[in-house]
């Protein structure tokens, strides 16, 4: 069973999501997390590039901080399969998305070329 975990670094500001966020890991970091988002002062960063499942308890936390955060949260690395579940969820305005390029992927063609 592979489990999740939020590691947070930066002096808050950093939210590295890994595994499975689920109720259970909501349950472990909910009130951490909400303190940290209440305070910043600046916008959050959560990275989602190793999570591998997330529920409704992982997206409140997601909730959290764009609830409590002066500038919608950046999330980077989001896995496809999350980027719908916040899309579905309506809740996707809320952030800004990183946006990343695909391993091994060309460059986005310029005008012209």
């Amino acid at each position: 069973m592979t489990h999740g975990d939020v590691c947070v670094e930066d002096e808050g500001y950093l939210w590295v999501m890994q595994g499975e966020v689920d109720a259970a890991v909501q349950s472990r970091h909910e009130d951490h997390l909400l303190q940290l988002s209440r305070a910043a002062e600046r916008r959050i960063v959560i990275d989602l590039s190793d999570v591998t499942f997330m529920d409704s308890g992982g997206l409140r936390l997601l909730y959290h901080a764009a609830d409590g955060s002066p500038q919608p949260p950046l999330l980077r690395g989001v896995p496809e399969r999350i980027r719908d579940l916040l899309d579905l969820s309506g809740v996707i305005s809320l952030f800004s998305l990183e946006e990343q390029q695909e391993a091994g992927a060309l460059p986005t063609a310029q005008a012209g070329s």
